[in-house]
């Protein structure tokens, strides 16, 4: 009998949480005032029979009948007006509120009379009201009013477009089906006088205002799929075991004294029934259900799962807005989704991709990036469109984006956040299944979206560095057509200088003064100084574009060597210095671009001229193996160890010690050196030490040259 006694005050507890529960969260919310109005008065209902229950004073017991009725008379007009405010249809149903509420006022007046209640009456289960002549319309009221509001929420589901309020509804549909159920058993009790059947009404209501509360309390609490599986289970479990109960019951009474018979069928209804069958079998049960079910779980994480590692492997922007959307749409499935990226263009977060299964058609406008729904987003985490009316802050912060929320219908919009920056909105549309998303699937969509942003922004970056190498090639190809011109237009005019200036200093016939001589061998000198010039920027520009080609041929190295050595010769005009050759004999001819490997020597010979006041520059030359190797070794300045990484740098210049010796040039004689030699397949580089001179060394490949293939220069 004690947890018969104490479940109305457990049942109390839960409408006072209740009631806090709603106010906390939003007292201005008309919806909750409502519900708490609803809470309120199964609470005083529920209170009244817990005092009830414990009295044994019959004047004591009428009394608290009619403190108890207070909170009875009023739940069917808080009930309906509940559903109606629901369903945001309370204007439409204005009359037949104020006729239900007029009704309550009436039994509350009356209850304290006679004609509502004679007194009480001594039951099996404790003190019950004496019905006066009003009671059973009073019930068929109450009765009236929970029916009246099913029957609301019926007619009103199919309207419903929202997945979340249809859930909502649902909660609230099944949590009247069992007061009415509580309801009906007390029926059956006085109206065939089954007075041991136990009194469903307190533990009706708990259930009653713990589902009305759940619908409107929270979003993502309890998903309406799992309190219907629990409810089944539990109905089925209590119906198979009333014959195992019944059967204990009468054993008992046979084999035991009476007196202690009625308590022990208590024992075994709420001990035995309860702690013994329900909770291992509840479990039990309920992990099957979830086994035949965990395909359905399964394949939403199978899908995300699948999306994660195919959106790692994708770096074209428009491909993986269309995998991560389409997936989405089609594998979950739902009714629509969008991807919105932030354009620096226009400012604004435009639609990248919109897939639709039908349900959604048309242009969705772009997301301002200051409006309400970007700003909330920058500042929060997941936006769930159906607790914008449960949250206060929420409802104020989105109010004027009504219109742009219910034009896309979407029913989560999550965040895509890249430290602290919102680089894009991920919009879902509702489940075609009508289910909701529980906190589980929004936790793996989070995840999903981190993810996604970082495969954004990794294709973002992918696309920008390939429009920049396009920009790159493209800049390069004009600027080599501008050198070739540039070169062109540079080396018509500087080669009539150079030629009239030498026939000049060959005709001139002593008609020349020894300073006008003087004067047109600088210009000539010059100009061919020049010429050298623009032919090393157009080379290095060759190289670099990759447009530079050989034209090999059979080359006699000997020779090629003789040659530059000759054209060497007037540097050193003048100067306490020797150019020396060292050419192992029977030297094998490479296949080569003669005029590329000439430039090469030229110019690590007139380095070395350069660099060596005095002395010797010796050019050697031998085979090694399957390459041939050449090297200019002069004894000059040297080059210190820390300026030789610089020698093959383009535009880099070394000064010439203490000597300060004239150098000129563009610095890239070595560069051009280089990448000629290694065009051939050979390598270039240098031995040095300062004060001690330097010697430069490449290689070249051997071919086979047949004889009749060679022409001497």
């Amino acid at each position: 009998m004690i947890l018969h006694q104490l479940l109305p005050l457990v049942a109390f507890a839960l409408n006072l949480t209740l009631v806090v529960m709603v106010l906390y969260r939003d007292h201005r919310s008309r919806l909750n005032q409502v519900f708490a109005s609803v809470a309120a008065a199964l609470g005083v209902w529920n209170l009244g029979v817990f005092f009830l229950r414990w009295t044994a004073d019959t004047e004591t017991a009428v009394l608290v009948e009619k403190v108890l009725h207070l909170g009875v008379i009023l739940v069917p007009a808080f009930y309906y007006h509940f559903v109606v405010v629901f369903l945001e249809i309370a204007p439409r149903r204005r009359r037949l509120l104020a006729f239900t509420y007029a009704l309550a006022l009436a039994f509350l007046a009356l209850s304290p009379t006679p004609l509502f209640m004679r007194g009480v009456a001594v039951t099996y289960w404790g003190f019950a009201p004496a019905a006066g002549p009003l009671y059973n319309v009073f019930f068929a009221y109450f009765m009236a009013s929970i029916l009246g509001g099913i029957l609301e929420l019926l007619l009103a589901y199919r309207r419903i477009d929202s997945a979340f309020r249809r859930n909502r509804a649902k909660l609230i549909i099944l949590g009247s089906a069992i007061s009415v159920l509580g309801g009906a058993v007390d029926i059956v009790r006085f109206g065939f006088k089954l007075e041991r059947l136990y009194p469903l009404g307190i533990p009706a209501n708990a259930v009653f205002a713990l589902l009305l509360g759940v619908s409107i309390v929270r979003y993502r609490l309890v998903n309406v799929g799992v309190v219907a599986k629990r409810v089944a289970i539990f109905g089925g479990l209590l119906a198979a075991s009333i014959p195992l109960v019944i059967a204990l019951g009468t054993f008992a009474e046979r084999t035991w004294e009476l007196r202690y018979s009625l308590s022990l069928r208590e024992d075994l209804v709420l001990a035995f029934l309860l702690a013994v069958l329900l909770t291992p079998l509840m479990r039990a049960a309920e992990g099957w259900l979830d086994r035949l079910t965990y395909r359905k779980r399964y394949g939403f994480y199978e899908t995300l799962s699948d999306l994660r590692k195919r959106m790692g492997s994708l770096l074209d922007v428009t491909r993986l807005a269309d995998t991560l959307v389409q997936t989405l749409v089609d594998r979950i499935p739902l009714t629509h989704g969008a991807l919105f990226l932030f354009d620096p263009g226009t400012g604004q977060y435009q639609v990248q991709r919109l897939v639709s299964a039908g349900a959604i058609e048309g242009k969705w406008r772009p997301l301002r990036v200051d409006g309400p729904i970007i700003r909330w987003l920058r500042d929060n985490d997941i936006l769930v469109r159906e607790e914008i009316p449960l949250r206060r802050r929420m409802a104020e912060a989105l109010a004027i984006a009504e219109a742009d929320l219910e034009a896309m219908q979407v029913a989560l919009l999550l965040p895509l956040k890249s430290e602290g920056q919102l680089i894009g909105v991920l919009a879902l549309g509702e489940k075609l299944s009508g289910e909701i998303f529980d906190g589980e699937e929004l936790e793996l969509l989070r995840v999903l979206a981190g993810q996604a942003t970082v495969a954004l922004q990794t294709s973002q970056l992918y696309e920008q560095l390939s429009r920049t190498n396009e920009q790159l090639v493209e800049a390069n190809t004009l600027k080599s057509q501008f050198l070739a011109q540039f070169s062109h237009e540079l080396r018509t005019p500087l080669n009539a200088i150079i030629g009239f200036s030498k026939v000049m200093l060959k005709t001139s016939g002593g008609a020349l003064s020894k300073e006008q001589e003087e004067d047109l061998a600088a210009i000539h000198s010059n100009g061919l100084h020049l010429l050298g010039l623009i032919n090393d920027v157009l080379d290095f520009s060759k190289i670099e574009s990759g447009t530079l080609e050989l034209e090999k041929a059979p080359v006699v190295v000997e020779e090629l060597i003789d040659e530059c050595v000759k054209t060497t010769l007037p540097l050193i005009r003048g100067r306490n210095l020797v150019i020396r050759r060292e050419i192992e004999p029977a030297l094998p001819p490479v296949r080569a671009d003669r005029t590329k490997i000439r430039q090469v020597l030229l110019n690590l010979l007139s380095n070395a001229v350069k660099f060596t006041p005095e002395g010797s520059v010796t050019v050697r030359a031998g085979a090694r193996a399957d390459r041939l190797v050449v090297s200019v070794q002069d004894t000059g300045v040297g080059i210190r160890a820390e300026d030789q990484p610089k020698l093959f740098r383009a535009f880099q210049q070394l000064n010439g010690g203490k000597i300060h010796l004239p150098l000129g040039g563009t610095g890239l004689g070595l560069v051009i050196s280089k990448s000629f030699v290694e065009l051939h397949g050979g390598e270039i580089w240098v031995e040095s030490r300062e004060g001690q001179g330097s010697t430069f060394s490449f290689t070249l490949p051997l071919e086979a040259v047949h004889a009749h293939e060679v022409h001497h220069g």
